[in-house]
């Protein structure tokens, strides 16, 4: 009798990317749309802007815990599977809100937090289990988080149709839907692969005594700085692109073009361009991506015209993109033996939390003293990172040569 098979084969490449559009699907929701929730939930500008920084600035203790957390487990998906279940449920008890109104505030700011901090610990482990399997299956890793940032576009758009004939409390049900898709899916979808990087000793040691050994690697610590300052420029243009540029008379629709042509610019840079990483290698890719932006964010403090602006969304595609797949190939070639998991986690916490929470914080007195100039102060956040780049090219034979 003849195998049996199918047309569209679930291969590991492919697990890996519908899980990925299933945990972005919740946060091209989370992301654009759950201010306009607070809002709506009575929550004052100055109350919202807490409740968004608080757990990105929490992500200095979340990210390491969770990370150490993780990995007292066998299967890659175990602690991702109990994250998500978590992170839906916390978001779905911030409706309970409603039935406490005096205590609204601290109960969205808390639960919030939680919930928040679930679901972006997420995101490093499947980064490192997609990293560790397309080595061993020969895939391009960069592909399923494409399929993620995609994603991330179509449920901002959907969201955005959906809001046009149901009230804001859609954005919460479908937060808490997709997290825990995200949660129930992850069981038969990231399949039962083990994690080779868990040395048996390291299984051994207190928590503590892992992250003061990752801690004094040297080239992952200066790892940490070019990463965390190139993502952390990024700060002043999430939270205040849009109003420089309506301010300047842009139309909202043009406002929405613009963004999306960076994401789109990202996706395709991930999607198809393995080749050039592959050629460059992540230790130049990583000089480059500093070097584009401090020419994107220069630029943009002069009030660039709107025809400029659209080669300047596609730089999205290396200030960003080019940082992020950098930094998480170094990491795997910088941790220790046994550390790679913790690696990403530690990485995520810092440079895309921690700091780019101090930097969202920071955004607002910047606008306020420079308005649109405010951009140069993420020019000079990017050179920093440069030069922590360049370092690292510069000495990388003798890093990798300590790594092992």
């Amino acid at each position: 009798m003849p195998a049996v098979t199918t047309p569209f084969p679930l291969t590991t490449l492919r697990r890996q990317a519908v899980f990925y559009g299933l945990l972005f699907a919740g946060t091209g929701a989370s992301l654009p749309f759950m201010p306009l929730w607070l809002k709506a939930h009575g929550m004052s500008a100055g109350q919202i802007g807490a409740i968004l920084a608080l757990p990105l600035l929490l992500r200095a203790f979340s990210g390491p815990v969770s990370g150490l957390w993780a990995d007292n487990f066998r299967l890659y998906r175990t602690p991702i599977i109990g994250l998500a279940l978590c992170g839906g449920c916390f978001y779905a008890l911030i409706s309970l809100g409603d039935l406490f109104p005096t205590a609204r505030f601290p109960i969205y700011l808390g639960l919030f937090a939680l919930a928040f901090s679930c679901m972006t610990s997420i995101a490093p482990l499947i980064d490192s289990m997609t990293m560790q399997l397309s080595m061993k299956e020969e895939f391009t890793y960069a592909i399923p988080r494409a399929v993620g940032s995609a994603s991330f576009i179509v449920a901002n758009i959907t969201i955005g149709f959906l809001l046009l004939v149901a009230p804001s409390d859609a954005i919460l049900i479908w937060i808490v839907v997709a997290a825990l898709l995200c949660g129930l899916c992850a069981s038969f979808l990231l399949g039962q692969h083990t994690r080779p990087d868990i040395a048996q000793d390291t299984q051994r040691e207190g928590g503590v005594a892992r992250l003061k050994v990752l801690m004094r690697d040297e080239g992952y610590v200066w790892l940490l700085l070019a990463v965390g300052c190139l993502q952390a420029s990024h700060s002043f243009y999430y939270a205040f692109s849009t109003i420089i540029w309506k301010e300047r008379g842009l139309s909202s629709d043009t406002c929405g073009y613009l963004w999306a042509i960076g994401v789109v610019a990202e996706v395709a840079f991930m999607a198809f361009g393995e080749g050039l990483r592959r050629q460059v290698g992540p230790w130049r890719m990583l000089v480059i991506a500093g070097v584009f932006s401090v020419l994107r964010w220069s630029i943009m403090a002069f009030s660039p015209p709107l025809w400029l602006l659209y080669p300047l969304q596609c730089l999205h595609a290396f200030s960003f993109a080019v940082t992020y797949l950098a930094g998480l190939e170094l990491v795997h070639r910088l941790t220790p033996k046994g550390y790679q998991s913790l690696g990403q986690t530690v990485n995520a916490a810092y440079a895309n939390g921690v700091m780019m929470g101090v930097g969202t914080l920071a955004s607002g007195g910047i606008y306020t003293l420079l308005a649109g100039r405010g951009y140069g102060v993420m020019a000079v956040a990017a050179l920093v990172g440069l030069l922590c780049g360049l370092r690292l090219y510069s000495q990388r034979e003798r890093l990798m040569a300590a790594s092992v």
